[in-house]
């Protein structure tokens, strides 16, 4: 009986649609809740009152966090008081607060306050934090069930009184506990994993970046880097205290000891060059502390991929990406991409255009799933296999940071410019990956997944000759933009002239990398490349077309939603699908079959916000198609693509077409 009503308690929150949840507490928890039905509305008995209540969201996450109160942290309900009111102001109507833990029988000192109603972390600990000054109050706590935040309210060292400063702490006290118990050294086996990484960022964006005179994205990386360094040690290690903490030290101190944690991280062996020999924290006072202390009961090291993925993109600004044409791949779109082209232990993997590292990390999430790997084989086939060029520093540092937490394979991680012989031969690049010249032909890589920047040309002829589609624009053979007959004025937009020398001054960024993408693959390889619609459909690149046909199969081409790439974007654009002749692909056919799609629910709205699958009954579900009340996994994008994927994969097992 108590499961059924518990179903109808993950129905409830979830047709609520109020942002509250159920992840944060356990599962013992959750069957100490008394529930039952009456006259079809399920109600939830309030262990304070001892009244039968509505079991609405917000109330679900009290009795919650009232049984963790109890009996996680030892305070008895003579000392608890719910809906307690706080005079905020002489002018202003009283609040009441969620949850108010007493030091009293007599319940006249306020010493917890739990918040519980706003289900944004932000609002809520603004809320939270308005309690605590008005009452004089030391710790908080606020939850919507999902995640949870501990505070506490210091005081003015001289003066013992305003102006009031907060900072998040890893716990709130247990009953008869000091203060210095609670902020004793966790070891990493106490550290929790990030439920939500992108609302802490923003939380700390508004809270202590905006006005600290520093650049957000980079503070935020030293931090997550030091504390990485941290966190990632021998198991013998594991029960040692954690040296990123902010415990009582002066701002010197503190300073001190996380940019001293930053340095010794920049010193390991394969750090690689994600920040500069003589790069310092920048943060200091009490922006470094705020910053410092929501982080530390954290474990970035064991938490999941997409959390980290979805925060290190926000990271990165998107208007600024914008500007230069590039813009993160959406998760769906990734995720399609590697299931269909199925990339397996001991092929190479490249991304000539990396971003954030999005299709590497699904890469590598794919084949880890796929081989249930242990860390030791994660790290192995991350160093081995997957490879990620870029040229802008912020996506590289991203990228960087993405592989260190899936499996260290940051190494491989290369900024340079894809498309740039002169800057390819000059990097690294040329020794990891290959050398770049109009004479290599073939690369190593068994899979290419990429979505090259759209805007923005390559020009200069001793770039150009590099490319054989340049020698096919001077020939008349390809529509470039920026072609004209010699002593001629042409169109822009006139279809090839075949035979005709044309000058071409340079030549659009998307086009070359479909050639430079090619080159990088084995004979056999395969590639998944995003590409505007015009460069499928327009007369004038007709020449294009023809030279990606004799060099690979066509697989496939998913047609993308215009929604797909907003809010930064209005695009249309397709996945193009190919297989290099050669190797498994064979000799050049002209006649064989092709998969063609087109996404109808591209799992975002017209504003580019996500739209998540739910069930009949109106349930978030997860990738698995269990409620995430039920799962605790995050909700599943409510996208047609991975019926697309699953649709190719009975494709290519029906026609017989080989990748091994």
């Amino acid at each position: 009986m108590q499961n059924h009503l518990l179903t109808l308690l993950s129905e409830a929150i979830e047709q609520g649609a109020t942002g509250h949840g159920t992840r944060f507490f356990t599962e013992e928890r959750l069957q100490q809740l008394k529930l039952r039905e009456n006259a079809g509305v399920l109600q939830i008995l309030c262990l304070k009152r001892q009244r039968w209540l509505r079991a609405k969201p917000e109330e679900v996450v009290r009795q919650l966090y009232l049984l963790s109160v109890v009996n996680d942290l030892g305070y008895g309900l003579n000392r608890i008081a719910v809906e307690w009111p706080i005079q905020m102001g002489s002018d202003a109507e009283k609040q009441r607060a969620d949850i108010v833990v007493f030091s009293d029988d007599a319940q006249t000192d306020p010493y917890i306050i739990v918040e519980v109603k706003r289900p944004k972390v932000g609002d809520g600990v603004e809320q939270l934090r308005s309690y605590l000054r008005w009452t004089g109050c030391f710790f908080g706590a606020w939850s919507n069930g999902n995640d949870s935040v501990a505070v506490l309210r210091e005081e003015d060292a001289a003066s013992k009184k305003g102006p009031y400063t907060f900072r998040d702490i890893p716990r709130l006290p247990r009953n008869g506990e000091s203060l210095d118990e609670v902020l004793k050294p966790l070891t990493p086996n106490d550290l929790r994993p990030i439920q939500d990484l992108r609302s802490l960022i923003e939380r700390l964006e508004d809270d202590a970046l905006s006005n600290a005179g520093v650049a957000a994205f980079d503070e935020l990386l030293k931090l997550f880097f030091a504390k990485l360094h941290d966190e990632i040690r021998p198991a013998s290690k594991l029960d040692k205290p954690c040296q990123f903490r902010v415990a009582a030290s002066t701002d010197e101190q503190l300073y001190e000891k996380i940019d001293g944690l930053f340095q010794a991280a920049k010193a390991k062996p394969n750090a690689g060059d994600l920040f500069d020999a003589g790069e310092h924290l920048k943060l200091t006072g009490d922006a470094l502390r705020l910053c410092a202390s929501a982080i530390e009961p954290l474990s970035l090291s064991h938490s999941d991929l997409e959390v980290m993925d979805a925060a290190f993109e926000y990271l990165v600004n998107p208007e600024q990406k914008g500007q230069k044409g590039q813009y993160f791949t959406p998760r769906p779109v990734v995720r399609m991409a590697v299931r269909m082209l199925d990339p397996e232990d001991g092929e190479r993997v490249i991304d000539p255009a990396c971003g954030s590292g999005g299709f590497l990390i699904h890469s590598l999430l794919h084949v880890r799933s796929a081989n249930k790997w242990s860390s030791t084989e994660t790290y192995r086939y991350a160093n081995e296999n997957l490879f990620g060029v870029d040229f802008d520093d912020k996506l590289v540092r991203v990228a960087k940071m993405s592989m260190i937490v899936a499996g260290d394979g940051k190494t491989n991680i290369i900024r340079t410019n894809s498309l740039d012989v002169r800057a390819w031969q000059n990097s690294s690049a040329a020794t990891k990956i290959g050398t770049f010249s109009r004479e290599t032909r073939d690369g190593t890589f068994d899979l290419v997944l990429t979505n090259p920047p759209f805007s923005g040309k390559v020009s200069g002829k001793t770039q150009l000759n590099a490319y054989d589609l340049y020698d096919m624009a001077t020939r008349g053979l390809l529509a470039t933009g920026d072609e004209t007959d010699e002593g001629d004025d042409q169109d822009q937009e006139t279809p090839d002239t075949p035979n005709k020398t044309r000058r071409v001054t340079s030549m659009k960024r998307d086009i070359l990398f479909l050639e430079r993408s090619l080159d990088l693959l084995k004979p056999g390889g395969r590639m998944a490349i995003v590409l505007p619609q015009g460069n499928l459909n327009n007369v004038g690149l007709g020449g294009l077309r023809d030279y990606m046909l004799s060099r690979a199969r066509l697989l496939g081409v998913v047609g993308l939603h215009f929604f797909t790439f907003r809010p930064f974007a209005s695009i249309k654009t397709s996945v193009v699908f190919l297989q290099k002749w050669g190797g498994v692909a064979g000799d050049p056919q002209a006649d064989y079959p092709v998969f063609m799609a087109v996404s109808r629910k591209p799992g975002k709205d017209n504003r580019g916000k996500y739209i998540y699958a739910t069930d009949e009954e109106g349930r978030v579900l997860d990738v698995d198609g269990v409620p995430v009340v039920q799962s605790q996994k995050p909700g599943a994008v409510d996208s047609d693509l991975e019926q697309i994927a699953s649709e190719f994969n009975a494709w290519r097992l029906q026609n017989g077409v080989r990748f091994q």
